[in-house]
């Protein structure tokens, strides 16, 4: 229990430091744009004044002159639009009469925003180094119109995600700081004071404006295009007035760059193919302030309660189901999460997919290693118990067929062979110990290989007797039979020890095997420090008494077990004897041969 909780503890605590130190944040991401960033519909009330490829070479080298955006405000400002952005940077002066004529243009349409940008001082071991600089548009300009801030902030990945709607600038005299309003912000507040907007519209962007006022830090865009999406039309087409100005009443109109070699492109979540211009990126933003819809992650606090429970969960499948139903079994889990990040996402929370997903597979990979070592542990520990009682390929069954074996007592009908060596006494007289030592292992050797060819199980030794049972643990076919071809096994390979010890002692030693069939309790018995595979009851009583009962060379087997074998043996009625333990007789049998695989291919 101790490990398995460890486990659990090991794995959670992984995941959770991953998730503190940002370790995997770039697959995050990557996640996060597949499941989250879908195309959405734009609104239509958003314009694009493109300076393209086609305007720039039409008007000659950029920047044009600032009298030709004079003309174009002028233009647009005739049909009325709800509110203008320039992303342009007019931070420094051209020449009196362009930038006069552009400032008389912003201020007759009443309804301009400008961009400004925050550069940030650097820091040094996390200490600000001076006060962030702010770029304006040249002083004229600022005074007739509002402003707003460019500024990007890409993740590690240089992919645009987020906004800061009210960029942070530090001032180090003061040491603190103002906050800057974001350039769609500025617009959409001109939008609200010039806009026709039914009331309801009107209250709720006046809510969502003043829900965002001030720091509105990690607030991620809800990208509602891919790029080009927006409507744009060619900056020269407007120029020239080749569009009616009463096309933008109403409208939010943004001028903005839409050429490759104006460098004003980023990646996006939802085309990174396809690089965004920042005008777009500022359409999509202003649509998010317009239906509220940017998106805030989760605290953390629920983000670590996810990944702690989802863990614990496919800890659960994994260790109580098969590994299939486990599996299917966290899949399950894993697509309700799903459908709930979704559901939250449009809520406006996002909902960390990917540690928790983590959390799951490695507690699901964790736990299956896991019972795959225990299992290996249990089977060396299945090996080492059954090795000393049976044959190789026996236990290799075991292990294979562990389901079916019951370590426990149970009770098997079963065949039992004890065997002893008879004259032992007298030979360990005329040979050293040593020698008698070498004797009695050939003499257990041909016991052991005798029972385990022919799938026995070896119970013990018992000084020079042993003891063998067949159809535990495992079961075995005409396990009766079996016993007796062990019997036999061992009275024709004695022949050649006895000729040995014959021309080395003068002396011989030989079997008595006695054998008896019935029920008996079969399993691990003994005490929690010594614990013994073996088989108790009467008919282990009455196989040892048989044995007892067996002269040299003699193999006796009980009624119950003649009545097994009788037709693939050859045996002679020995009558009824008394064993003691026993009030009733016994009919004991002699073993005089057994049929072989050779016979029966004879018989064929």
């Amino acid at each position: 229990m101790n490990r398995k909780l460890g486990l659990i503890v090991a794995v959670l605590l992984l995941v959770l430091a991953a998730y503190q130190g940002q370790l995997f944040d770039n697959y995050w991401n990557d996640i996060y744009d597949t499941f989250y960033q879908k195309p959405q519909e734009v609104d239509d009330d958003i314009v694009i004044i493109a300076i393209d490829d086609v305007t720039i070479n039409t008007l000659g080298q950029w920047p044009f002159d600032r009298s030709v955006h004079a003309e174009l405000i002028d233009f647009i400002s005739q049909g009325n639009p709800a509110a203008i952005g320039v992303d342009l940077m007019f931070d420094s002066y051209s020449n009196e009469t362009s930038d006069s004529a552009l400032a008389a243009s912003v201020q007759s349409a009443g309804n301009v925003v400008m961009a400004k940008q925050i550069v940030y001082s650097p820091k040094i071991n996390g200490y600000k180094q001076g006060s962030d600089a702010l770029v304006m548009p040249f002083p004229e300009l600022v005074g007739v119109s509002t402003q707003g801030h460019i500024n990007t902030y890409a993740d590690s990945d240089r992919v645009i995600r987020k906004i800061d709607l009210f960029g942070r600038r530090f001032d180090i005299e003061s040491q603190s700081y103002d906050y800057e309003p974001n350039f769609a912000y500025a617009i959409c507040e001109q939008y609200l004071k010039h806009g026709e907007m039914d009331e309801s519209k009107r209250q709720a962007l006046t809510q969502t404006l003043q829900k965002y006022s001030g720091d509105s830090d990690n607030l991620y865009i809800d990208y509602k295009g891919i790029p080009r999406s927006y409507d744009n039309i060619p900056y020269i087409f407007v120029y020239n007035e080749a569009i009616p100005a009463s096309y933008f009443e109403d409208k939010i109109v943004l001028i903005g760059p839409y050429a490759n070699g104006m460098q004003d492109e980023y990646i996006t979540p939802v085309v990174k193919e396809q690089p965004m211009f920042g005008v777009e990126i500022h359409a999509n933003i202003i649509q998010n302030l317009l239906e509220d819809s940017f998106k805030r992650p989760v605290h953390s606090g629920i983000t670590i309660l996810t990944i702690v429970v989802m863990g614990v969960l496919a800890y659960l499948f994994s260790s109580r189901l098969s590994p299939a139903k486990g599996l299917v079994a966290n899949l399950i889990v894993l697509g309700v999460y799903l459908a709930l990040a979704h559901f939250t996402y449009q809520k406006g929370y996002i909902l960390r997919i990917f540690y928790p997903i983590i959390a799951m597979l490695v507690m699901y990979v964790s736990t299956l290693a896991y019972h795959y070592l225990e299992q290996l542990s249990e089977k060396k520990r299945i090996k080492s118990l059954f090795g000393r009682y049976v044959a190789p390929q026996v236990v290799e069954k075991i292990l294979s067929d562990g389901d079916n074996i019951k370590l426990g007592g149970e009770r098997r009908f079963i065949s039992v062979l004890f065997v002893d060596i008879r004259g032992f006494t007298p030979l360990s007289e005329k040979a050293e110990p040593e020698q008698i030592v070498e004797i009695l292992n050939n003499y257990l050797e041909l016991c052991e290989q005798s029972i385990f060819k022919n799938g026995g199980t070896l119970d013990k030794f018992i000084g020079d007797a042993t003891m063998a049972i067949y159809n535990a643990p495992l079961d075995l076919e005409a396990h009766a039979l079996q016993a007796v071809k062990t019997a036999w096994d061992m009275k024709m390979g004695a022949q050649k020890l006895k000729e040995d010890l014959y021309e080395r002692f003068g002396k011989t030693v030989d079997f008595g095997i006695g054998i008896n069939t019935g029920h008996a309790v079969v399993g691990n018995i003994g005490s929690k420090q010594r614990m013994d595979y073996t088989a108790i009851g009467d008919t282990v009583n009455t196989s040892a008494r048989l044995e007892s009962n067996a002269k040299a060379g003699q193999i006796l087997i009980s009624e119950s077990t003649y009545e097994q074998v009788k037709d693939k043996i050859s045996a002679v009625p020995l009558g009824e004897i008394k064993v003691k333990g026993k009030e009733t007789m016994i009919k004991i049998y002699q073993v005089e041969g057994v049929e072989s695989d050779e016979d029966k291919g004879h018989q064929n």
